[in-house]
């Protein structure tokens, strides 16, 4: 059996497999979470992790990996049966499929008063189109979401379709930044890429961003290279 009970713990990281028998109480002045897992036993039940997330929906700060919104998904998780994330400000997660881009946003209307979210990179798998469809806008996008950043981006269309979604969806949001990759020029058949590289290729993320109506037309896409 392993248990975790600290009411006055302010932070928790999490980076490795789960047990069958992991039991925690609430965390009442938990401030920020980092759950990464990587895997689990495959003894262990499609619930434990889901259960888990409920324990910390007091946070401020939370940093999920992608697997954790798959684990969502296979338990079922709808926004009926999932505790409402009022504290949380800021999301970060770590390199999603697109593939769970629903859950991700299944997870969203957990998070009514998110502000800011970042991706650390999407990665591009076989997805059917309707992944890119809300069937309900979260109320986060709708009132508080205002700072989206895209970390590691290479200008695949999936990653664009991502960005879209957000743009004609998140009606307050003010910023979203793209970091392209240098893995970009890398994989280009020239040796060296120049600046006249990089703002063509900014110039045609952005031709693909206005192609529809976004939903808040305060907002500023910015672009930069690492």
């Amino acid at each position: 059996m392993h248990q975790i009970d600290a009411p006055n713990l302010m932070s928790i990281t999490i980076r490795d497999g789960i047990p069958r028998h992991f039991v925690v109480e609430s965390f009442p002045s938990l401030l920020d979470a980092d759950i990464h897992y990587m895997y689990t036993e495959e003894s262990v039940p499609v619930d434990v992790i889901p259960k888990f997330v409920e324990k910390i929906s007091n946070v401020k700060l939370l940093k999920l990996s992608d697997y954790v919104f798959e684990k969502l998904e296979m338990a079922g998780v709808r926004s009926t049966s999932f505790p409402t994330f009022n504290n949380l400000n800021t999301l970060e997660v770590s390199f999603i499929k697109t593939q769970l881009v629903k859950p991700l946003f299944t997870f969203l209307q957990f998070s009514p008063n998110l502000e800011s979210l970042v991706f650390r990179g999407v990665y591009r798998d076989k997805v059917n189109e309707d992944a890119f469809t809300l069937d309900v806008v979260p109320h986060c996008l709708l009132m508080n979401l205002k700072s989206i950043k895209f970390q590691y981006f290479k200008g695949q269309l999936k990653e664009l379709d991502l960005v879209q979604l957000f743009l004609q969806n998140a009606r307050v949001l003010q910023m979203v930044i793209i970091e392209i990759s240098s893995d970009h020029f890398l994989n280009s058949n020239k040796k060296k890429h120049t600046a006249e590289d990089v703002e063509d290729f900014n110039k045609k993320i952005m031709e693909q961003l206005l192609k529809y109506k976004w939903a808040s037309t305060d907002c500023v896409v910015k672009l930069c290279s690492f």
